[in-house]
């Protein structure tokens, strides 16, 4: 019983404390803070390509990584390239219903620079464009740099000296890749002839797989053993007719090398999936950086790959060249262009 009674004295004192303090502070103290609720997140693909073309699936991952890690509620929609008008309107409408838009290809430019200025409360992001809108971060690789590197892989492997290089659209940012590869072949192997060839004159070349293939068997019947290939999901064309011909292929966007082991020579890969969780993750933590931004060999944004599964197609002096190069590149002792000479010779 006294046992008790002192347990009494100790709740009654207690009891004291709470009233002198405050009921409405200690509940201020015990109640768990309200969480913010999700950053609402909108990814506009220029067109139906996720699953078909290594550019978009790379951003798909981005998005989808940042969901599960950061917990952004996230939508996915599909722009169409041949509408602009269309596309327009769902950007409208994802900045009606989002915090961050996300969008990227050099066709999404011209709608995003029309769009953007209409919504300033609204944070966007584009990727491979040069957009200079205040609330608009613009993302930019130095794919020429990558695309130098994978070139002198080609003109130190090839044994015909004939290279090709078939892009998806006859448009400057695809010039950067052409630009960059080809300095990079002549880098290592001054009398190498390339041949340059585009699917079409716009965005229509990303998506024609048969045409690309159709190029390729052509090139590769001329001699040439080695293509690189910058045109989305018409890249599988290429790949379909490499494959055919027991002759390479350097792949683009992300590496692409255990696609066709002993068939894919390296990939020019840009770390794209890592650069779109980078940029919500700075939306979600309150620090949205809009402006022009590039990242490139330096940043490790860019890169050729080299694994298991091309590992025993390169020399160690290749290896060794092309990492010499890369240092080069870094340390700024090579520029690499990143425009080319029209016409064309």
């Amino acid at each position: 019983m006294k046992g008790l009674n002192i347990l009494n004295k100790y709740f009654c004192l207690l009891l004291g404390l709470l009233v002198i303090c405050g009921c409405g502070r200690v509940q201020d103290v015990i109640r768990p803070e309200p969480s913010s609720p999700p950053l609402r997140v909108t990814m506009i693909y220029p067109s139906d390509c996720v699953g078909s073309a290594a550019y978009c699936d790379a951003f798909h991952i981005g998005v989808r990584g940042a969901e599960e890690e950061l917990g952004i509620t996230l939508t996915e929609v599909n722009g169409n390239e041949d509408d602009p008008v269309a596309t327009e309107m769902l950007l409208r409408d994802a900045a009606q219903r989002s915090e961050l838009v996300l969008t990227a290809g050099y066709q999404m430019g011209d709608v995003l620079a029309r769009v953007a200025p209409e919504f300033p409360e609204v944070k966007f992001a584009i990727f491979d464009v040069v957009l200079d809108i205040p609330n608009v971060a613009s993302v930019n690789y130095k794919s020429n740099e990558g695309s130098f590197l994978v070139g002198a892989i080609a003109g130190l492997k090839s044994e015909s000296n004939k290279i090709g290089y078939i892009g998806g659209a006859d448009v400057p940012l695809l010039h950067e890749f052409e630009a960059g590869y080809i300095a990079g072949i002549h880098a290592v192997n001054p009398d190498a002839d390339v041949t340059v060839e585009y699917i079409s004159e716009d965005a229509t070349g990303f998506g024609q797989p048969e045409k690309a293939k159709e190029l390729a068997l052509s090139q590769y019947a001329n001699g040439i053993d080695v293509i690189y290939v910058a045109a989305g999901g018409s890249g599988q064309g290429v790949l379909e007719a490499a494959q055919e011909q027991q002759k390479f292929i350097i792949w683009v966007d992300s590496n692409g090398n255990h696609l066709a082991p002993g068939i894919v020579l390296t990939s020019m890969a840009k770390e794209i999936p890592a650069s779109v969780q980078r940029i919500i993750a700075e939306t979600v933590e309150g620090n949205f950086m809009a402006g022009i931004r590039y990242f490139g060999l330096e940043d490790g944004a860019v890169s050729y790959a080299i694994d298991e599964h091309n590992q025993p197609l390169l020399s160690d002096d290749i290896i060794a060249t092309v990492g010499s190069l890369n240092a080069q590149i870094i340390s700024g002792e090579i520029v690499v262009p990143d425009t080319v000479s029209l016409p064309r010779e």
